[in-house]
């Protein structure tokens, strides 16, 4: 399977690039402040998949979804900022926080994926995919 079939990756440049149309048509006071941070963010999620996938040891590859999964939060609370101070309406805003949401789930069922393919492997991320599963799972059902 090569990345660009990956469905977790293609959503998330699908987002970030949705994100990118959004920030251009904002004042420059704030594209140059959150807008800039809101789309670092979000190319982010997308950058670290791609990182991990290319990582050949399964530590590294589960640290980098991690790293993905920490730019999905930034997101998230960088899309209520903009909501907040009414740069993204609220119905776009609680969408597109929905929309990562199910990408955090995807990406953290990715890295289950990916450590139980390696039988070998016994490292940390293995207890933090049980509790992040279970939190994420738990957000999920509370946002319904």
């Amino acid at each position: 399977m090569s990345l660009s079939s990956l469905r977790i990756h293609m959503d998330a440049c699908k987002i970030s690039g949705e994100l990118y149309e959004i920030v251009k048509g904002w004042p420059y006071f704030d594209r140059d402040t959150l807008g800039k941070q809101l789309i670092r963010a979000a190319d982010s999620i997308s950058h670290n998949i791609a990182e991990g996938y290319g990582r050949a040891a399964t530590g590294e590859r589960l640290q980098f979804m991690f790293y993905a999964d920490g730019s999905i939060q930034e997101a998230k609370n960088q899309i209520q900022l903009a909501s907040d101070r009414l740069l993204i309406s609220e119905h776009d805003a609680i969408e597109l926080r929905r929309r990562l949401m199910r990408l955090s789930i995807s990406l953290i069922e990715f890295a289950a994926a990916i450590a139980e393919r390696d039988k070998s492997y016994k490292g940390r991320y293995i207890g933090i995919i049980d509790q992040r599963r279970a939190w994420l799972l738990k957000q999920y059902a509370e946002k319904r």
